[in-house]
């Protein structure tokens, strides 16, 4: 009995402790562990700390990544703008306008954005936010960046070729490739050296045949044609061509230009991005060329030079010199096509009756046939001068004449500049800008981006702003090494290419 009342006086006191105060339940009421939860339980808290170790360091490579995919993307979007506004291509100026390029400014900005993004509680604080990660950046490190003006301008042709190919098909360059294949061909010929040698042999033989004659002859040999308009010829293109026309007289500076300085090196084009070498690839730079760049009447606002096109074939400093040199070479081409027209035609006949006449004159048949060529060479002269004056008033010409299309009659060979602007306009054939782009697949395409390249870098430093601008701190793109420390977790390292296709 005793024992029962004892076991019931237990079950009373504890049963009547549920109805105590928390501190003095806590107290009085027993407790035990066994050996074997203790066991587990050691077991149970070591892998929930393992879970979340391993969460926060998923979480945190996680978070890096995004954090430098924005902060890349946030360094694209630093791109120069005058570069896209004039010629459409996308670059990141690494000098960010201090006209000092350097791979560490661009790692500066990545560097910061970054750090904004790892830590934004800095930029945008919130009472009682608690940083779980603890990150920072460490360092950014550029691996790999091409540089527009690579290997002769290898990485700007590059984007050059595949902006043509998004706004225009191919058959723009194909023409430019046609046209400039067929003066090609007329390219090696020298009409002008041809004619002083036909000329020579017939002065020569008018002098030999005299003295046979008389040998007291006092050598004086009366002027033909021919020698009339060689008069006209020494004094150049540009004056009988451009007469009345107003012309630039702006120059670049010589020694700055990234044709002839010595320019920053890049890593060239990244992988998986080819050279475009192919002669359709020309000629698309060719067509952008004659796109973006001003020319003889066609020139560009607030440009540093005004014929732009004509100094990529020329290269020389000054307005004037480029657009004389591109006239002569004009003048040439349609030299060599209208020789070869005159020589087959019928028109021939005008050019031998003078020749005979002036054989006559001189009392020697024998030379009439020389004669006649140095005047048809004179003829053909006279003619191309006045193609290269149509050229320049807008008009076109076609390639090869016909007698319907030739523009200088024979009576007016002596006086031909003073008939220049008389002459039957053609809607067919090629205009300035046709010849322009003919002659640039005719000097290439190596020249052609080098040229480029100066009047990019001329034109851009003429904008506000960009007065110290230079074409070889320009790069289309990075591989980028991110170091990035927690202060949980240790470091870690990502490396990330981002670039303009």
């Amino acid at each position: 009995m005793r024992q029962k009342a004892e076991k019931y006086a237990d079950v009373h006191r504890a049963v009547s402790c549920v109805d105590k105060p928390w501190s003095e339940r806590k107290q009085s009421t027993p407790g035990y562990m066994t050996v074997y939860l203790a066991l587990v339980m050691g077991i149970l808290l070591s892998l929930i700390l393992a879970v979340l170790t391993a969460v926060r360091i998923s979480t945190i490579r996680m978070y890096i990544e995004c954090c430098a995919d924005m902060a890349l993307d946030s360094a694209l979007a630093e791109y120069h703008r005058e570069m896209l506004d004039q010629y459409d291509l996308f670059f990141i100026d690494t000098a960010y306008q201090t006209g000092d390029p350097s791979y560490h400014r661009t790692e500066e900005h990545i560097f910061r954005y970054m750090e904004r993004n790892l830590r934004p509680q800095e930029e945008f604080p919130t009472a009682g936010a608690k940083d779980l990660l603890g990150l920072s950046t460490e360092d950014v490190e550029l691996l790999q960046a091409g540089v527009a003006t690579d290997d002769g301008g290898t990485v700007l042709q590059y984007h050059i070729v595949q902006y043509m190919k998004d706004i225009s098909g191919l058959s723009l360059a194909e023409t430019l490739l046609e046209q400039g294949n067929q003066l090609e061909d007329l390219q090696g010929r020298d009409l002008e050296a041809e004619w002083d040698a036909a000329e020579e042999s017939l002065k020569e033989e008018i002098f030999r045949r005299k003295k046979l004659q008389n040998k007291d002859w006092d050598g004086e040999i009366p002027e033909t044609p021919s020698d009339a308009v060689r008069a006209t010829r020494s004094e150049g293109i540009l004056g009988a061509a451009v007469q009345g026309m107003q012309l630039s007289s702006a120059c670049l500076s010589g020694a700055g230009r990234p044709s002839v300085r010595h320019l920053n090196s890049g890593t060239g084009l990244s992988d998986g991005k080819e050279a475009v070498n192919s002669l359709v690839d020309q000629g698309l730079l060719y067509a952008y060329i004659l796109k973006k760049c001003g020319s003889f009447g066609q020139e560009k606002e607030n440009s540093a030079l005004a014929y732009e096109v004509e100094y990529i074939l020329q290269q020389q400093t000054q307005d004037r010199e480029n657009l004389k040199k591109t006239l002569q070479e004009i003048l040439l081409l349609r030299e060599a096509v209208n020789a070869a027209f005159l020589f087959g035609s019928s028109l021939k006949a005008e050019a031998e009756t003078a020749a005979g006449v002036i054989a006559i004159l001189l009392g020697l048949p024998e030379i009439k046939d020389l004669a006649a060529t140095v005047i048809l060479f004179a003829w053909a002269y006279a003619e191309s001068v006045k193609d290269v004056r149509i050229l320049l008033r807008g008009d076109k010409i076609p390639l090869v004449k016909s007698e319907e299309s030739w523009n200088t009659p024979f009576s007016q060979l002596l006086t031909y500049r003073s008939h220049l602007d008389s002459y039957r306009s053609s809607a067919d054939g090629m205009s300035y800008q046709d010849y322009l782009g003919a002659l640039l697949v005719c000097h290439g395409a190596k020249k052609a981006i080098a040229g480029l390249m100066d009047v990019m870098e001329s034109d851009i430093r003429q904008t506000p702003g960009n007065s110290n601008f230079r074409l070889d701190g320009l790069i289309d793109g990075m591989q980028a090494c991110i170091r990035v420390v927690s202060g949980y977790t240790g470091s870690y390292e990502i490396t990330r290419r981002y670039e303009y296709e």
